[in-house]
């Protein structure tokens, strides 16, 4: 295979473009928030060639290598690489949300309410619900130095199910934005980025509230 064209699909698996997901079934890309601050990821991609896993893993190895050079050891960490069911299935773990944001071109905050409010988030603005389906404004909400929040950007055609060490609260209701946003057991959330009709779109955010 050339060598181009395995760069590509590393790219794209390590960038979260193409569907990933947890360790029993790996359909959809899964990001676990740990309570010190690390983000685990799983990624898997389905391909319809046989591809050479030894150039796909060292390819992909080179890059986590690349991003610690710059941004400090173990900031970003390669799991494993595996192939399963004819799907390439690659584990992340990074040090902090800012590694994932830099290293996928994602956007992602992990902070308290008034943290992310210091870093220009406008929670104001966004509706909110809770697991039953009450609605809820960011003002109402008591602690914001305790109360936690994450907040994580997608573009289309992205999906994932998003793993909170805490209760999750509330999430944005997905009315205010293209996004699917639904709960997914008390610490789970699923998110869904459909594909825009011209094929364009910008990365939009969804925010999960919890503690």
């Amino acid at each position: 295979m050339q060598k181009g064209k395995i760069i590509l699909i590393v790219l794209a698996i390590t960038s979260g473009i193409v569907g990933c997901g947890s360790e029993k079934t790996p359909d959809v890309k899964s990001i676990s928030i740990g309570k010190d601050g690390m983000i685990a990821h799983q990624i898997v991609g389905g391909f319809e060639e046989n591809y050479d896993m030894d150039e796909i893993e060292k390819l992909a190895s080179d890059r986590v290598a690349e991003y610690c050079a710059d941004n400090g050891a173990d900031s970003v960490m390669l799991e494993s690489v595996d192939q399963t069911d004819g799907k390439v299935l690659i584990k992340l773990n990074y040090a902090t949300a800012q590694d994932y944001n830099d290293f996928n071109h994602r956007e992602m905050f992990v902070g308290t309410v008034a943290e992310a409010d210091q870093q220009g988030y406008q929670l104001e603005n966004i509706a909110f619900i809770s697991a039953d389906g009450k609605p809820m404004e960011i003002g109402y909400i008591e602690d914001h130095d305790k109360t936690q929040i994450a907040i994580i950007g997608t573009k289309p055609t992205e999906e994932m199910v998003v793993n909170i060490y805490g209760k999750i609260l509330y999430i944005n209701q997905s009315a205010t934005s293209d996004l699917d946003v639904s709960f997914s057991g008390k610490k789970g959330v699923h998110i869904t980025h459909p594909q825009i009709e011209d094929g364009t779109g910008e990365s939009v955010l969804s925010y999960i509230i919890f503690e």
